[in-house]
This record gives C-alpha cells, structure tokens and sequence, in this order.
C-alpha cells in the first residue's frame, strides 16, 4: 500500500538554495542559461553584472535537473574579456569558471574554482 499524495510530497527533501553569478569588469552583456527547480531557463542579452538565488532540488547532482550556469558572450568576446560564472549552494562556493574565450559554464556536479 503507497502513501497517500499529500504524504509523500510532505517527505520530499527540501531543495537546496543555490544562487547563480555572472560578472565581468569588461563585458555588459551576455546570454545565461541556468536550472531551477522547474527545469533550465534562458535569459538573453543580460546586464552583468547578474545574481540570481533560486532552489534546486538536487544542486550538486548531474545535468539536467542539477544546478549550472552558462553565460556566453561570444558576440563581444576578445582577448581579455574575462567573464566569471560562479554557483554558490547554501551560500558555499562549489564552483567558479573564469574565460574569455565567450562561453563559460559551472555544474554543480563539478565543484573546481578556476
């Protein structure tokens, strides 16, 4: 015999609240893609600097339903046109990626701090 509905959505585990970062001290702008708990989102031409807290269920599993954050900037990307995208869980860095090549991204899979 299952449990009722009502009871099982009581015993889910809570999501974890995990705020996404992306800065630049160059570029303006650029396109974000970023996970929630009701799945990715897509966000064009976007002022940096840009922060966003939102929960996720599981923010340390894998893709697709675990936190990440992609920025790509390639329409303005050049020599030192550095962008930083950062995933903080529980207001704890895991993971910081820092390019200029016009596309960065952080898994929260993935904790590294470049």
């Amino acid at each position: 015999m299952s449990a009722p509905a009502a009871l099982a959505e009581d015993t889910a585990a809570p999501a974890d609240v995990v705020t996404y970062e992306v800065v630049s001290p160059v570029v303006r702008a650029a396109n974000i893609e970023y996970v929630t708990e009701t799945g990715r989102v897509f966000a064009p031409n976007v002022a940096l600097p840009w922060r966003f807290t939102v929960p996720v269920h599981d923010a340390l599993g894998p893709p697709p339903n675990g936190s990440q954050v992609r920025a790509d900037w390639r329409f303005t990307r050049g020599p030192a046109r550095w962008v930083s995208v950062r995933v903080y869980v529980n207001n704890t860095l895991i993971c910081q990626n820092t390019l200029d090549i016009g596309n960065a991204a952080c898994y929260g899979s993935t904790p590294r701090i470049t």
